[in-house]
């Protein structure tokens, strides 16, 4: 899933993009979900307040409220690594965007044979960039680096997510508990990111993240140590052979 947003106060544009959004991404079968606001201060309340989170941001230079350029300093500030799609009919703010880091320019108005390549371009460059794992709270879509989160706790219907001391943005409060089912949180990590491993019931840890594993036990580097169910011990064993390097890891088994 590829989070996008689309700010622009020309409102009859901005369904024309989330249209193109929908067919290119439906054309080239990638699935997309789309977010509309219509000034930049509106963007940056969704990702500062509701912690929303953007994989692709599709951003009009112009706007009354708070220009595209100054929403974009913003969303830098607050470490938001999405890529930016500057649109725009006019081309002498080139320079100024050089310093938001843009991914590309789309002048206006928009055409479909531009649209596309950009669109392919930004999806390649995000499929190269860390994965996200992504869940519901509080009626807001949320997503955290599969390489910040130490492990899934379930404790019945509540899923706490552990995060490395590097795990949290500055200038930014993730939420750590979500509802869900720790057999669906596996099956979605293991989808996307293929060095978590279900050590318990109710854990399922990353690899990278282990200090040492015993027969019955792991410890994790933050000192914390997670038992390994007796039914799952051969296939943990077999998982962590098959991801260990003994440079980076102490087997005691």
């Amino acid at each position: 899933m590829i989070n996008i947003a689309i700010c622009d106060d020309d409102r009859p544009l901005t369904g024309i993009i989330e249209q193109l959004l929908h067919k290119t991404a439906s054309e080239q079968g990638v699935d997309i979900s789309c977010e509309v606001f219509f000034d930049g201060s509106a963007l940056i309340r969704a990702v500062t307040e509701q912690q929303m989170c953007f994989d692709l941001i599709y951003l009009d230079i112009e706007m009354e409220t708070m220009d595209g350029i100054r929403a974009a300093q913003a969303l830098r500030e607050h470490e938001l690594p999405a890529l930016i799609v500057y649109m725009s009919g006019h081309e002498e703010y080139l320079k100024e965007l050089f310093y938001t880091e843009p991914f590309r320019f789309l002048s206006k108005p928009v055409t479909e044979d531009e649209f596309g390549p950009i669109f392919s371009s930004a999806c390649e460059r995000i499929s190269r960039q860390t994965g996200y794992f992504t869940f519901s709270y509080r009626k807001a879509s949320h997503r955290i680096p599969f390489n910040r989160i130490t492990c899934f706790e379930s404790n019945g219907r509540v899923i706490s997510i552990h995060l490395s001391e590097q795990g949290v943005p500055k200038k930014a409060c993730l939420p750590s508990q979500f509802y869900g089912k720790i057999n669906e949180v596996e099956q979605q990590v293991a989808s996307q990111n293929g060095r978590f491993l279900r050590v318990h019931q109710s854990f399922l840890v990353n690899f990278d993240y282990i200090k040492a594993i015993a027969a019955t036990e792991i410890e994790m580097l933050d000192g914390r140590i997670i038992q390994i169910s007796e039914d799952r011990r051969k296939a943990v064993r077999a998982r962590f052979s098959a991801l260990a390097d003994v440079k980076s890891v102490h087997t005691l088994y």
